[in-house]
């Protein structure tokens, strides 16, 4: 039987036995008369989607267009439902209810009025600019609400939405050749339920120089069974985040998968930050071993280079280990240090000593020495994604129920979670929607940098 044949059967469109095809409907490819291939349907195939659908062909058969009549209704009736300030979609749903039609039918007739009408009935504005789109992500990263930001800019909060996933996405496809930056190969297995993935993360690192010296004086190593654990954990994380990254569409992506993107990259830098404080015992070994005497004995300015560099090091090392195959981070660790220790030393113009010079007193590093927090500022895609810098100095001055909210969805501390939560999580976890726990996500962020500003003012 030829399309045509079938349309005039069903009373259809050749759209809608499109459609059908796609639920069901088989077809052939024949070679017709002219030797050219065109679509057929068997009789079998065409009694057995009647068959099984007999109410889509009930009520195609019934469906009549809109007369113009009925058009010039629409019209009027959406005019009475803009004065009440509806927007378009909002006036289309309604007189849907009215005239008993689709409400994508009523929405393109109102579309197609105010396209070519000299007295549209609604003011709708075109799509965001590039301009617009930025100042709508910078907007979200500051957790000003969506309703703020799309009155500023004139525009329907979904759309607002919409365009700050599609931004969020493109930030993430930025970032995907450092996050894929040593991983090649892909993970065994994900491990993200063992105690190594959940135990003992989240800590912050020292703000001051003493106390980061302190801390990798004091570090114990890291057992070979955790050691291993958590570095595959890092590894897999990566790769998840990786192959969710490529699989994200062009336009219109679906908030929560970026969120399940962001939330495990912030997971992998919380695992990663363990790996690191494991290897300051070895930072300073490699600092000392090339000087030859305390690091203290440097001073503080340059030292605090030194301890950046050497960190900077250690990432790269951890970044480019492989599990799989054995080894410790130690030795690929040590290597990337002793270079990097090098080049510092000749950058410093620092030459080694076989010890401090007797008569002169020991150098002390002073509490006034401060140095960023290292645990943000290891991973490349941290800047991006991560919140403010000031959050964590603010939780103690907010509610303990908003700080609370705070170290579960980004995982700032050890909690009972044991990870960076997505927001669906997070709401399962506390019994609420997810509209209501993105609100007090947004008013905690808020709350907790208003606060530290204050008390640096």
């Amino acid at each position: 039987m030829a399309p045509e044949d079938l349309c005039t059967r069903w009373s259809v469109s050749r759209k809608t036995l499109e459609r059908y095809r796609k639920k069901g409907l088989l077809s052939r490819r024949v070679i017709g008369p002219s030797g050219r291939p065109r679509v057929v349907f068997t009789q079998e195939a065409v009694l057995s989607f009647e068959a099984r659908q007999p109410d889509v062909l009930r009520s195609a058969s019934s469906f009549t267009r809109l007369d113009e009549s009925t058009r010039v209704k629409v019209i009027e009736l959406a005019r009475e439902e803009a004065n009440t300030g509806k927007t378009l979609n909002q006036a289309a749903l309604q007189v849907s209810e009215q005239i008993g039609r689709g409400h994508e039918t009523v929405r393109q007739i109102l579309r197609k009025h105010d396209q070519e009408s000299d007295d549209p009935i609604f003011e709708e504005s075109g799509p965001l600019t590039s301009t617009q789109r930025r100042f709508a992500y910078r907007a979200w990263r500051r957790a000003i609400e969506p309703g703020d930001i799309a009155a500023r800019l004139g525009k329907p909060r979904p759309a607002v939405q919409r365009v700050t996933a599609d931004e969020r996405a493109g930030v993430l496809r930025g970032l995907l050749p450092v996050i894929r930056d040593g991983l090649d190969t892909a993970p065994d297995e994900i491990g993200t339920e063992t105690k190594y993935a959940r135990e003992g993360i989240g800590l912050p690192g020292p703000t001051g120089l003493a106390e980061l010296l302190a801390l990798s004086r004091a570090v114990t190593v890291m057992p070979p069974a955790e050691e291993k654990a958590r570095a595959k954990i890092y590894v897999a994380l990566r790769a998840r985040a990786a192959s969710a990254i490529v699989e994200l569409v062009a336009h219109g992506v679906h908030a929560p998968d970026v969120d399940r993107i962001e939330t495990d990259l912030r997971w992998a830098a919380r695992i990663k930050a363990e790996l690191v404080r494991s290897q300051l015992p070895n930072i300073l070994r490699t600092i000392e071993s090339r000087l030859g005497h305390e690091a203290e004995a440097v001073g503080g300015s340059k030292l605090r280079a030194m301890m950046g560099s050497l960190m900077k090091a250690t990432c790269t090392a951890i970044d480019r280990h492989h599990p799989s195959t054995g080894g410790r981070l130690a030795a690929p660790v040590l290597l990337s240090c002793d270079r990097a220790m090098r080049d510092m030393m000749l950058r410093l113009s620092i030459k080694p000593m076989s010890q401090a010079q007797p008569g002169r007193a020991r150098r002390v590093i002073g509490s006034g020495e401060r140095i960023a927090d290292f645990t943000q500022r290891i991973c490349a895609w941290q800047p991006s994604i991560e919140p403010d810098i000031r959050l964590r100095r603010g939780l103690d001055a907010i509610s303990e129920d908003h700080a609370e909210l705070l170290r579960l969805r980004f995982g700032l501390a050890p909690t009972a979670a044991g990870h960076p939560l997505t927001l669906a999580e997070l709401s399962h976890r506390l019994g609420s929607r997810p509209l209501h726990v993105a609100r007090s996500e947004r008013a905690a962020i808020r709350n907790a940098i208003a606060s530290t500003r204050q008390a640096r003012a």
